[in-house]
């Protein structure tokens, strides 16, 4: 395989990776991407606790961005994070 061709296919993964960064996950697609079950994702989704569109009013979508700052929205602390936070906090006051 030559520079070219290399180059070539490159592109092309590239390209690909921006059009798919760029499309709405259809429910399957989210509940695979999360590890969730379908009746728990669908759970979130009519409670409104998680990012979706309802385009048609059926069918539901979801953005991989909007998804990935979800689950990112509540961390867990570890002790050595929460010793840190308590002595901050208590050196402050």
């Amino acid at each position: 395989m030559n520079t070219n061709e290399i180059t070539e296919k490159l592109d092309n993964i590239e390209k690909a990776l921006k059009d798919n960064a760029a499309k709405p996950m259809c429910f399957e697609e989210a509940s695979k991407y999360l590890n969730l079950s379908k009746s728990h994702l669908y759970k979130l989704t009519s409670t409104g606790v998680i990012p979706h569109y309802k385009p048609g009013g059926k069918i539901i979508y979801f953005e991989k961005s909007e998804l990935d700052e979800w689950i990112l929205s509540k961390p867990v602390r570890c002790k050595s994070q929460i010793d840190r936070l308590a002595n901050k906090y208590m050196n402050n006051k």
